[in-house]
């Protein structure tokens, strides 16, 4: 199971101590438009939007937080890192950042250093659900199933409909051969979120293995016809999955656009 990335916006709405007060609300203008840019998929807008609002106020770290974040969606890990110690240095104290960066060092394979920002995020704010999913990722990553699954559950205790944590408790359990505990929780992000073609992947896979093909069969379905709904997407099937015949994904996996990692 490969690192998912995952990153947080960061909204701070308190107006930052500037001279003016104008000025001071033309930066939350842009860091709002930003945020709701990125929300919508427009990365590039809500960059520009960003950038604008640290131009007028380099020392705001949420404009700096949520760039990182855009950037790491992006791909640009390393223009995304300098982001995230920028608002760091400014406020030393903000979970998001910490778990951003966390996030962004496991893309990079820097697992311990991940594990130390999310430990970093916990103690700054326990209750914080984002850092405990990630902090379990890394911890499955290194073959610590038993601290990775106590990580989903108290992210699970905090936010009980985390998708993310049940898809990512269930990769887990999966990875660990609990092929019963994994149905539970892919079947359970499906309930929340019915449209994550990942999930019914990874759902019929965990079917496969228990003999289960008829159900399984019927994920993959739901997976491709899911998958397929991009032109992107659609281009990419046509080139490497059968047309007729999901047994293909039984056994491999793709990366498709809006699809995280397995």
């Amino acid at each position: 199971m490969k690192s998912i990335l995952v990153v947080t916006l960061f909204v701070s709405l308190a107006l930052p101590q500037l001279g003016c007060t104008t000025t001071a609300e033309k930066v939350l203008d842009h860091h709002r438009r930003g945020v709701g840019l990125q929300a919508k998929g427009d990365l590039e807008g809500a960059i520009a939007e960003y950038r604008a609002a640290l131009r007028l106020e380099p020392d705001y770290a949420p404009p700096h937080t949520n760039l990182g974040a855009a950037l790491a969606d992006k791909g640009d890990l390393e223009g995304a890192i300098a982001e995230f110690r920028t608002a760091l240095r400014l406020e030393p104290n903000l979970a998001p950042a910490h778990t951003n960066l966390g996030a962004a060092l496991a893309d990079k394979e820097d697992l311990e250093g991940a594990i130390a920002e999310y430990r970093t995020a916990i103690r700054l704010d326990p209750k914080y659900a984002p850092a405990h999913t990630n902090l379990g990722t890394a911890l499955c990553h290194k073959g610590d199933s038993d601290g990775a699954v106590a990580e989903y559950h108290t992210a699970l205790r905090l936010h009980p409909n985390d998708v993310l944590a049940h898809f990512n408790l269930g990769s887990c359990l999966q990875a660990e051969e609990d092929i019963d505990g994994s149905i539970v929780e892919y079947r359970t992000a499906l309930r929340l979120d019915p449209n994550y073609a990942l999930a019914h992947t990874n759902l019929g896979k965990a079917l496969q293995a228990k003999g289960d093909l008829a159900l399984a069969s019927k994920e993959f379905e739901e997976a491709l016809r899911l998958i397929s709904q991009t032109p992107q997407n659609r281009a990419r099937i046509k080139t490497i999955i059968p047309s007729k015949n999901n047994t293909w994904l039984r056994t491999n996996t793709v990366h498709f656009a809006g699809d995280g990692d397995e």
